[in-house]
């Protein structure tokens, strides 16, 4: 079993992540990622279409509020994650494979406890959390319907498929966010319109689609054979360092997340303040076309952290350095591009979810503005995925804190104070720049400690 085992790792793996051309290779673990990220997101783009084209613009504001609590969701898996996937990459690379297989069995147990706890206080506290988050009276009913259901809905929000990802199945990984979209997209008409479940059916339609997705997931580890993962009764029992370690490597993901939600719950209520309603539901809008649109730079993240954490462990400096490189200059010139192509054509993004002129023309001012952040803010993800997959926590800790919480609100509070609504959008890419400063003084502080070279 162990000779069989090890061959499988001294051969795919060493060949994928050590020989296989840099740039080649992010395109291939990328691409992926990117099919994946894009599916999971469709669940939002598909819900927040179906729900303003078939119930209103306002239930497409209540379904706005709530997405905090999708992010917080996220923020958990993601937390787990990119920790586990930081330590089986790299205990991979140095064939520890005991150390990989308790990583992964901790990380779903730690996960699933998490995710109980969400549920049973989001339940108790659903109406105060959403007023919290910026709710109005006449969004409530909205955002209190499909909020209910995506917290009973909490445990099957990942299939951990970052995990399947750091031992090199990224096609897998791919199926398994592909497979559960077609599903959503095609239980979202059949409750929506067919009966008549409104934003109701949008949430059941979604949770049912992420069962599937966690099908998937104890297909691969516990009945395919395909894993590198041998999983056995013992590895589940927690281990207190090892999770210490998940998490500790993994807080920056969470603390990215979980502070772009607490920014979103801000700036709906400073848009409750001097914006109302309408700004409330053309930002939601907005916001969910950004995320959308930071897609491909967040399957670049996930594409070179298992380049960068098995190569660093394996003592490949030069490559790691090769690829945070070449990542990074794909993400400037992608968000370049995305920018001009918002400034010159902004409502052509908006038609798909609103024939609205109003939230048209709201929702095309804060799509240029908001834009220009997007150059700063893809590179600045491509240096902090270098230090998470190295394990570098307290400096991923450090500039996870300054992409939002250190930067984003302070630059928020101050420019809205002084420029009132225009002064939010204007926040992100000011904000932007003076995160991917620090990140880069940090980054350069880092190379030449490790000797990598210049980026």
């Amino acid at each position: 079993m162990g000779d069989k085992r090890d061959a499988k790792i001294d051969g795919t793996q060493e060949v994928l992540l050590e020989k296989t051309p840099v740039k080649k290779l992010i395109w291939r673990l990328s691409i992926p990622s990117v099919i994946g990220i894009l599916s999971y997101n469709l669940y939002h783009i598909i819900n927040t279409i179906y729900i303003s084209r078939g119930v209103g613009a306002y239930a497409a504001g209540g379904l706005a509020i709530t997405l905090p609590l999708f992010i917080f969701l996220s923020a958990l898996s993601s937390t787990m994650g990119a920790g586990a996937a930081s330590i089986i990459s790299r205990a991979m690379g140095k064939k520890d494979m005991e150390k990989a297989n308790k990583a992964a069995a901790n990380t779903f147990v730690v996960f699933w406890a998490m995710a109980l706890i969400v549920t049973l206080l989001g339940l108790y506290f659903l109406e105060e959390m959403l007023y919290a988050m910026g709710v109005t009276d006449k969004l409530l009913p909205y955002a209190k319907e499909y909020s209910r259901i995506i917290l009973m809905g909490a445990i099957t929000s990942t299939g951990f498929s970052s995990i399947i990802r750091a031992e090199g199945s990224s096609r897998y990984a791919m199926y398994q966010w592909i497979i559960p979209v077609a599903a959503n997209m095609i239980l979202d008409p059949i409750l929506i319109f067919l009966f008549h479940m409104g934003i109701q059916g949008a949430a059941i339609a979604t949770v049912l689609s992420q069962c599937i997705s966690v099908a998937m997931f104890f297909y691969y580890f516990f009945f395919s054979g395909t894993s590198c993962l041998k999983l056995r009764a013992h590895h589940f029992l927690p281990d207190a360092r090892v999770i210490g370690e998940i998490l500790s490597i993994g807080m920056p993901s969470f603390l990215q997340m979980a502070s772009q939600s607490l920014t979103i719950v801000i700036i709906n209520n400073v848009l409750r303040k001097y914006g109302g309603d309408l700004n409330i539901s053309t930002y939601g809008i907005t916001n969910r076309i950004t995320i959308f649109l930071m897609i491909p730079l967040q399957g670049i993240v996930q594409g070179i952290q298992p380049m960068i954490g098995y190569n660093y462990g394996a003592g490949s400096k030069a490559r790691v350095g090769e690829t945070l490189k070449a990542a990074s200059s794909i993400a400037g010139c992608y968000g370049l591009g995305i920018s001009i192509l918002i400034t010159l054509i902004p409502k052509l993004f908006l038609y798909p979810f609103t024939s609205e002129a109003e939230v048209i023309n709201i929702g095309s001012g804060i799509l240029k503005i908001t834009s220009l952040g997007m150059i700063f803010t893809g590179i600045h993800m491509m240096q902090l995925a270098y230090f998470q997959a190295i394990g570098k926590s307290r400096i991923s800790l450090v500039l996870s804190l300054c992409n939002y919480i250190l930067c984003f609100i302070p630059v928020l509070l101050v420019i809205s104070s002084l420029f009132g609504v225009k002064g939010i959008w204007l926040s992100f890419p000011l904000s932007g720049i003076i995160t991917l400063a620090i990140s880069s003084i940090c980054l350069r502080f880092q190379m030449r400690r490790e000797k990598i070279g210049r980026i």
